[in-house]
């Protein structure tokens, strides 16, 4: 990982941090993150992760290359159950050590019911505050929630909102909004913060990614194309196309968990100046040295096409992304902006690391 200044955590103090959401990339990076600033990790993870957890957990202190001085361990559990499934003794041990939460754990796949969506997203988010509200240090509990809580509303989101009568085109939508509005009655009694990222692609300087969903799905299909044929987008593809990096995303995070004007606050991770769709797969092309796209389908007949029986059971997140894709929707970002000027954190542009994303794509799609 590459040095940073690490100056831009904004409390310069080592913490002890509980992070769920483990084996999900963004967990990862954050992990990678926090030791790299010297706090103490607990990773919690389910019983059929432990494995990979503690392999990824080697591999964190076994590279030094950062003088590396924190350390992370592994503790088995679950966010659906008592004490979020922990032993006696480990729960214990967080109550008594842990001074920062950073709640990623969710369901994203569309593919699953909605109560089972529902299950994880808000009462996994319940389990995580009846647990950190016995916490004795608590710093901090950072939740991460989705820029994608506003539904399809139009116009400009801000920060400051949450259920203001939208409509909500997914259950993974609609189960984020209900998470969020549980810690935004716990702020009587914690110092939270919500981060509501954007569409997350991969990281600007290795471009690399959990899945080839959502965006992906045309640049799959973009940069693996014959060098002479035109992939059709759908839509016209002229509104902005909300995406950030997740190593933007992390950096985010890490530094407005520890800033003490967001506690209580939410927060708009985004790109400031997105571009179009058009823009973007234009963009896409050309570092794929393949032809840009030329012709556009119609978006509700691109919807029913993947609503078909035959493939509508794997393509339930490129289903989503095209609501998204033709949306007018605008995130205001005055209250992240404000904070992470202090810090030197601003999200770069996509046009510079594009063909990173590319790259990454074209070695891992071969």
């Amino acid at each position: 990982m590459a040095r940073r200044d690490r100056r831009e955590m904004s409390d310069l103090n080592a913490r002890t941090v509980l992070v769920t959401g483990f084996p999900i990339y963004v967990a990862r990076r954050l992990i990678r993150e926090l030791v790299a600033h010297g706090d103490q990790v607990l990773v919690l993870s389910r019983t059929k992760f432990v494995g990979d957890a503690k392999r990824f957990v080697a591999d964190l202190t076994a590279d030094d290359e950062d003088e590396t001085t924190g350390q992370a361990e592994v503790i088995e559990g679950d966010i659906l159950e008592i004490d979020l499934g922990m032993s006696g003794a480990e729960y214990r041990r967080v109550c008594d050590e842990v001074q920062e939460i950073h709640h990623l754990a969710a369901l994203q796949y569309l593919g699953i019911s909605t109560e089972k969506m529902r299950r994880v997203n808000v009462q996994g988010a319940r389990e995580v505050l009846q647990v950190a509200l016995g916490m004795r240090k608590l710093n901090r509990l950072c939740h991460w929630s989705t820029a994608f809580v506003a539904g399809s509303r139009s116009g400009v989101a801000l920060e400051d909102e949450l259920m203001v009568g939208q409509r909500f085109r997914n259950g993974y939508e609609k189960s984020k909004a209900e998470a969020e509005a549980l810690m935004r009655v716990a702020m009587d009694q914690l110092p939270i913060t919500v981060v509501r990222p954007t569409i997350i692609v991969g990281d600007s300087e290795t471009g690399e990614v959990q899945r080839f969903d959502g965006p992906y799905l045309l640049m799959n299909a973009i940069i693996n194309s014959a060098p002479n044929s035109s992939v059709p987008l759908p839509g016209q593809g002229r509104l902005p196309l909300p995406m950030v990096p997740a190593d933007f995303v992390v950096r985010a995070a890490s530094y407005l968990a520890r800033h003490q004007d967001a506690v209580g606050r939410t927060f708009h991770l985004r790109d400031p100046s997105p571009l179009t769709a058009v823009e973007f797969y234009n963009a896409v092309a050309d570092a794929a040295g393949r032809p840009r796209p030329r012709n556009f389908l119609p978006n509700n007949l691109a919807r029913r096409v993947l609503s078909a029986p035959v493939i509508r059971d794997w393509v339930y997140q490129e289903r989503a992304f095209l609501e998204w894709f033709d949306s007018d929707l605008r995130f205001d970002d005055e209250n992240a902006r404000v904070l992470l000027q202090e810090g030197g954190i601003q999200c770069p542009n996509v046009r510079t690391y594009v063909d990173i994303l590319v790259r990454y794509v074209r070695e891992y799609t071969r």
